[in-house]
C-alpha cells in the first residue's frame, strides 16, 4: 500500500474524528449554558436565600414573646421545628406544642413573622433552674426556598441571660388613657369652680348708681351723660 492509498483512507477518518470533536464541544457548551440559564432562572424564582428563626424578643420586658421570623430576602417553604427542650411557661403551657411548631409551617414570606407570648422574665428564670436548663433551648428550624434548596438554622433561647436586667417597666395603652380622661375631668372641675367665682361683668354704659335724698329715700339714677 502506497503513500497515495494511506492518505486516501485517513483523510475520511480524520475528518469524522474532527467533525466528532467539533460536535463534543458544541453539546458541552450548549449543556453548560442550559445549566446556567436553569441556576438563574432557580435565582430568579427564589429571588434569594431566606433564613428562618426562632427568637425570644426580649423588647417588652418583662414580657418575653417567642418570635417565628423570615429574615432573609427569599420566600421560605416546608418548614419544620425542633426544640431541645420544650418552650414552657411557669402556668404550664408548653408554646412549642402551638400547631404551627408541632405540624410545620407551609409558607413564610421574606421579613414575615409569628408571635406567642412565652411568660414573664421573672417567672421563666427559676423555671429555668428548676428544670436545669443552663445553657437555654436549641431550636432547630428546617425548610426550603422557593426552588427546592434545603436550609437549617440553629437557634437559642436562653432568658437566664437577662436574670439581672433592670428593665423599664413601660405603661399600657389602657393606663396612659385612663390618666388622659382623669386629667380632663379635673381640667373640667377646674373651669366650673373657676365660672361660679368669677362676678359677672357690668355692660359698658349701662351702670347705675344709687342716690340719697332727704327723707331717705334713695332712688336709682342713671348715670348724667356729657352735655346734659
Amino acid at each position: 500500500m502506497n503513500v497515495v492509498e494511506i492518505a486516501q483512507i485517513a483523510t475520511p477518518i480524520i475528518s469524522a474524528i474532527f467533525v466528532a470533536v467539533i460536535g463534543l464541544g458544541y453539546y458541552a457548551q450548549v449543556r453548560v449554558s442550559r445549566e446556567t440559564l436553569q441556576e438563574m432562572r432557580d435565582e430568579r424564582i427564589a429571588g434569594s436565600h431566606p433564613q428562618v428563626i426562632v427568637d425570644a424578643d426580649y423588647g417588652r420586658l418583662p414580657q418575653v414573646v417567642v418570635v417565628v421570623r423570615n429574615v432573609g430576602e427569599g420566600a421560605a417553604r416546608d418548614i419544620s421545628f425542633e426544640f431541645s427542650d420544650p418552650v414552657e411557661s411557669s402556668d404550664g403551657f408548653v408554646v412549642s406544642d402551638l400547631p404551627y411548631f408541632k405540624q410545620g409551617l407551609d409558607f413564610l414570606a421574606p421579613d414575615g413573622e409569628i408571635s406567642a407570648y412565652w411568660d414573664d422574665l421573672d417567672s421563666l428564670v427559676p423555671l429555668f433552674r428548676e428544670k436545669g436548663i443552663t445553657g437555654g433551648i436549641t431550636v432547630t428550624t428546617r425548610y426550603k426556598d422557593l426552588a427546592g434548596k434545603s436550609y437549617e438554622t440553629r437557634w437559642n433561647l436562653n432568658p437566664i441571660i437577662y436574670k439581672d436586667h433592670r428593665y423599664v417597666q413601660r405603661q399600657s395603652i389602657e393606663s396612659l388613657v385612663q390618666r388622659m380622661d382623669r386629667m380632663i375631668d379635673n381640667l373640667e372641675r377646674i373651669a366650673t369652680a373657676l365660672e361660679k367665682t368669677t362676678p359677672p361683668r357690668i355692660p359698658a354704659g349701662g351702670q347705675r348708681h344709687r342716690r340719697e335724698t332727704p327723707g331717705g329715700d334713695n332712688r336709682q339714677a342713671s348715670a348724667p351723660t356729657p352735655g346734659t
